[in-house]
């Protein structure tokens, strides 16, 4: 594999952590290319960075949201597919991604860096021994190693006896997944709030249409404006329900911008830190 040609493709933004990792795959034996170290004193950019995309064999995408609206890194890519080189994406950071780079699987070192260097360096065929090197270099782009394990006492539902299993300290969080339950079950609160507010008004014109357009009503007239108002009260509460789960769909979007900050550093983080974000999410369900 090191006689084949890496090209490296980033954006500005991202040259840190590409410059490291190129480093580490040349100390493994790589032929790595990237404008940095490839373009020498007095060469025109563009025609160096062209020459070396065709001539390379392999091309590696570094993908963050920079790269993706990059519009050289977006050439290259093109070039990369349309002249069908052996594609290596590298995910650095959650982005959107183009229609036609999603159906390319990519190594994600936001969610299992893990399997990610493992991955990369098995499809370029370069040795292992040096995987806690590359490890070094995901502290430029704030991912932390894998998640530790951690042994919990759980209760069997058969027999009730505790029986101790290994999770990720990052299970440990409430997930994403929960998070983003709470937001719609808020928002179905919503709609069902509104639903009663428009029922309670329907009723309440109903009672001074009646009121006033038959003459088979006997109720005295403040009797039935009197009704009509407490009708018109019930409303009150629903409104307020309403503001409140406004408020609490937007602390969730923040609660899932921290979770991601958090899981960034999960292996240093402690019992307590863990109970208070858990906490916090469980008083933004409560209503």
């Amino acid at each position: 594999m090191s006689a084949e040609t890496i090209f490296v493709s980033y954006s500005s933004k991202d040259r840190p952590f590409a410059l490291g990792l190129v480093k580490e795959l040349q100390d493994l034996g790589a032929n790595v290319w990237i404008d940095q170290l490839g373009i020498g004193l007095g060469e025109n950019w563009d025609n160096a960075i062209e020459e070396a995309l065709e001539k390379s064999e392999t091309f590696m995408l570094i993908l963050s949201p920079t790269s993706v609206d990059s519009p050289n890194v977006q050439d290259e890519v093109s070039i990369a597919i349309n002249t069908n080189k052996k594609m290596v994406p590298i995910l650095i950071e959650k982005c959107k991604l183009p229609m036609r780079w999603q159906r390319r699987q990519y190594a994600d070192l936001t969610n299992n860096p893990d399997k990610a260097i493992h991955d990369i360096l098995q499809f370029l065929g370069l040795q292992e021994k040096a995987t806690s090197s590359l490890k070094k270099i995901l502290a430029l782009i704030g991912v932390s190693e894998a998640p530790q394990k951690v042994f919990q006492n759980i209760k069997e539902d058969s027999t009730g006896e505790e029986v101790q299993t290994e999770v990720d300290i990052e299970d440990l969080l409430v997930s994403e997944d929960e998070i983003n339950r709470a937001s719609e079950m808020h928002k179905k609160g919503i709609k069902k709030s509104w639903q009663m507010i428009v029922i309670v008004a329907i009723i309440s014109i109903t009672v001074f249409g009646v009121l006033g357009f038959t003459q088979l009503i006997t109720v005295p007239f403040w009797i039935a404006a009197a009704g009509s108002l407490a009708l018109n009260l019930l409303s009150i509460n629903p409104f307020g329900v309403i503001k409140n789960r406004e408020r609490y769909i937007d602390l969730m979007d923040l609660l899932k911008l921290k979770r991601e900050r958090l899981s960034r550093v999960m292996n240093k983080l402690s019992d307590a830190e863990i109970e208070k974000f858990n906490t916090e999410f469980y008083n933004y369900i409560k209503i």
